[in-house]
């Protein structure tokens, strides 16, 4: 090289791409990495095509970069589009609703992936990465999720610095370290701005596309194997906080639902079942409140104990006792209840709601009608019906479980006469059947019963297991009483939790994975807890800090709310973070650091002076080369390195240049 300029002929067009667009390996490298990383999470709701056309995406750019492959033609381009969208519209039936358009998204951010072809479209490419990792926020929400994308997002920002120095050959820390600076510096004013800015309604509160009951949680109609499925699932329903002590598990009945009306085969709840309480009464005896942050089920029906009572103005109550929300679900949901566990449901009924709540369609299920029948000449009270049918499901061989077989066209007499083999609803139905056909008013309710308690924080955490049906029958000198018959035949489900009531290796059968199954294990259920308390710790004080709780915290930081000290809190908490970082960087500005060549050409010098050739102060590179090879002339790489120095500090390369020569400048000096 010595006597002639560096060469630059490994950097002419390769595969369409020049030096002039570029995107550098370690660019590239942080990209593929990040996304990656934010696709992942989405892998659970995608369809598998999703995931097989990126790795083709990121096999064909990689091949791009080493000259291998072109760039995507049009033709190519449009075969791409049309395939992705025919695979969304026949993956999800169309192209409407939040899972195809976030699948959308991520279908073009592959795509994009491909195409780019410049480092503009790289930018682009990054700034989608952004947006991809909010989608991931649509679907969860909780302190896990929010720690996991800061891992991407990270990666992200390495790829936007490694893309604006473009000198790098190799993959090294350095973008990974510019990158949590800028993390560490943005940190105070996102707090600031945290704590400041209004919230706003979600934009993603739509239904999700055929969100069944496993994913929104109850249905509004009950058949059976319909909550024995939902019981299959660990997801978090809502969390209560109490105040004061927490009730016995076996009083922990979460109302949502009364559904009184049947078919033969489905309960599903009757017309005016959502309709307000036209005037709320206040029970008397003692009251009993708390807390519930809900996830989201794009319904009314909220979760409350027996006999509440609305006190949080976005929520009422029904005509049958139970709480609903004035609009849908479609955010997680934080409200207060009151209730009156003591108080007994003892409001007049008038004769029409009593034949409604004995009806039952005009034939099927004979045997059954008949069995009530013969239960009820045996009572003498109402009351002493109720006590005999229980008495029955607790003498006959009947089994609790999640896997009943089949049962025939007639149900309720195909279990009570046939399988008895059940779940929760299977005994509910049945038992509120033989009510209706002796002619005692009767209904099912739905909801959860029991919860988790954290003796960490005094939370009780309510799953998708914990899913229940029961009944209420009405007896003339007490009103509505809850009857669970599920008790009768298993009461550790009650007492203790679902686990207990099922055989072996039922529980959580489709949730290998899950921690719920291995509460046994002490040091691993102790750990769980604690991950739990501080998910309930972020849901009450990040996701929640809205409305009040904002309004709260800003006037006990302000004392008093208006818009001139909101403003003053925002610039001055601003010119603070933003003081203190221009400080940092102009401390830092006072001594910047050597550029790549620069370090290189110092470790040059700092070897030579070892060997005893120190350079003199002042001494040009070039006259020192000719001063070194003057004394030594077999070191003909000193002109080498002195020309690739040079030639990085004063003439206009461009990025790909720079990041040949620097390689070559490496080299030399490490084979000096």
């Amino acid at each position: 090289m010595s006597g002639a300029g560096p060469s630059f002929a490994a950097d002419e067009p390769r595969g369409g791409v020049t030096a002039s667009n570029w995107i550098a390996r370690p660019a590239l490298a942080w990209l593929l990495l990040a996304q990656l990383l934010l696709i992942a999470p989405h892998l659970r709701r995608l369809p598998l095509w999703l995931a097989l056309v990126w790795l083709l995406c990121a096999l064909w750019r990689v091949q791009v970069f080493r000259g291998l492959w072109p760039l995507p033609g049009r033709s190519i381009k449009l075969l791409l589009i049309a395939g992705g969208l025919a695979g969304i519209r026949l993956s999800y039936g169309g192209w409407v609703g939040l899972e195809p358009t976030v699948a959308l998204l991520i279908t073009g951010f592959s795509f994009k992936l491909v195409e780019a072809s410049s480092r503009r479209d790289a930018y682009l490419l990054l700034f989608l990465g952004y947006f991809v990792a909010l989608t991931e926020f649509l679907f969860e929400q909780d302190m896990g999720t929010a720690l996991y994308l800061l891992l991407p997002v990270l990666l992200l920002t390495c790829a936007l610095v490694a893309l604006q120095e473009q000198e790098a050959l190799r993959v090294s820390a350095r973008p990974l370290r510019k990158a949590m600076a800028l993390t560490v510096q943005a940190l105070p004013l996102m707090l600031l701005l945290f704590l400041v800015f209004p919230r706003l309604a979600p934009l993603w509160q739509v239904p999700l596309p055929g969100a069944g009951p496993a994913r929104t949680g109850l249905s509004e109609q009950m058949e059976p194997g319909s909550i024995g499925q939902l019981a299959q699932s660990d997801a978090l329903a809502f969390r209560a906080q109490f105040h004061g002590a927490v009730p016995p598990r076996a009083t922990l009945y979460w109302r949502a639902l009364v559904l009184d009306s049947f078919d033969g085969r489905v309960w599903r709840a009757g017309p005016g079942s959502q309709r307000p309480m036209a005037r709320q009464t206040a029970p008397g005896g003692a009251a009993l409140e708390y807390e519930i942050y809900m996830e989201p089920t794009q319904r009314r029906w909220l979760y409350a104990l027996e006999r509440p009572v609305a006190i949080d103005a976005r929520t009422e109550l029904t005509e049958d006792y139970r709480l609903q929300a004035r609009s849908p679900v479609f955010d997680r949901f934080f409200y207060r209840a009151r209730v009156h566990p003591q108080a007994p449901l003892t409001d007049a009924l008038s004769d029409q709601r009593q034949r409604f709540y004995r009806a039952l369609p005009a034939q099927g299920n004979a045997r059954a009608r008949t069995l009530a029948q013969q239960l009820r000449a045996q009572t003498t009270s109402t009351r002493a019906f109720v006590e005999r049918v229980l008495r029955e499901f607790r003498e006959q061989p009947f089994v609790y479980t999640l896997r009943p077989p089949p049962l025939a066209e007639q149900d309720i007499d195909a279990f009570l006469f046939e399988t008895r083999s059940g779940f929760c609803e299977h005994y509910a139905g049945a038992f509120t059947f033989l009510m209706r056909a002796a002619g005692v008013p009767a209904r099912v309710v739905t909801g959860y019963q029991g919860g988790e308690i954290n003796s960490q924080n005094g939370s009780v955490a309510v799953r998708q297991f914990d899913a229940h049906a029961w009944v209420e029958v009405w007896l003339e000198d007490s009103g509505w009483q809850r009857v669970d018959p599920t008790a009768a035949v298993a009461p550790e489900r009650i007492e203790r939790d679902l686990e207990s009531a099922l055989a072996p290796g039922e529980f959580l059968a489709q949730a290998p994975f899950s921690a719920q199954r291995y509460r046994r294990f002490d040091w691993l259920n102790s750990l769980r807890l604690r991950l739990d308390e501080l998910n309930y710790a972020w849901t009450r004080w990040v996701l929640n800090y809205r409305d009040d709780t904002q309004s709260d915290v800003l006037q006990r930081l302000l004392g008093e709310i208006n818009p001139a000290r909101v403003g003053a809190l925002l610039v001055g908490g601003g010119a603070l973070a933003l003081g203190v970082l221009a400080l940092l960087l102009l401390r830092r500005g006072a001594a910047p650091k050597p550029t790549p060549e620069l370090r290189l050409y110092q470790r040059f010098c700092a070897r030579l002076a070892r060997r005893g050739y120190p350079r003199p102060p002042g001494m040009p590179p070039r006259a020192y080369a000719r001063w070194l090879l003057a004394q030594q002339p077999q070191w003909q790489a000193i002109n080498d390195i002195t020309d690739c120095f040079e030639a990085l500090s004063y003439r206009p390369l461009q990025a790909r240049q720079r990041q040949l020569l620097l390689a070559r400048m490496r080299r030399l000096l490490r084979d000096l």
